[in-house]
């Protein structure tokens, strides 16, 4: 063994995060001092209310459920001519495509059919 060895050459780096993500997130942090006022107070404000109801078991199922709603209008949009602006779908079909085949030096017979069809 040598006295004296070459130095192993390494590669590194570091980075540091621009943005830290925070684990610890107060979602109820407020910074504004007046905001914690209002909010104490009127948390000190719960305290000294009381609830009451006259609600009862058997008189909840009773209570009356309303709903507010409009009927559509009966009035139509009058035109003199109640017509569309579709064109005729074209189609077009071949038969003679399926079933048996034609016996043996016969060809088998082909048709193509056009339809035009006016829906509206």
């Amino acid at each position: 063994m040598q006295m004296f060895e070459k130095a192993v050459k390494v590669d590194a780096e570091t980075q540091t995060p621009t943005h830290f993500v925070e684990n610890n997130i107060d979602v109820n942090y407020e910074w504004n001092e007046w905001a914690l006022r209002r909010r104490i107070i009127a948390l000190a404000n719960l305290r000294n209310k009381a609830t009451h109801s006259a609600q009862t078991m058997l008189s909840h199922f009773r209570r009356e459920g309303e709903s507010q709603t409009w009927q559509p209008k009966t009035a139509a949009v009058q035109t003199k001519v109640d017509k569309s602006s579709t064109m005729p779908k074209k189609l077009r079909y071949v038969t003679g495509l399926r079933g048996a085949p034609p016996p043996p030096g016969k060809k088998a017979q082909v048709n193509v059919v056009s339809l035009d069809l006016d829906i509206g």
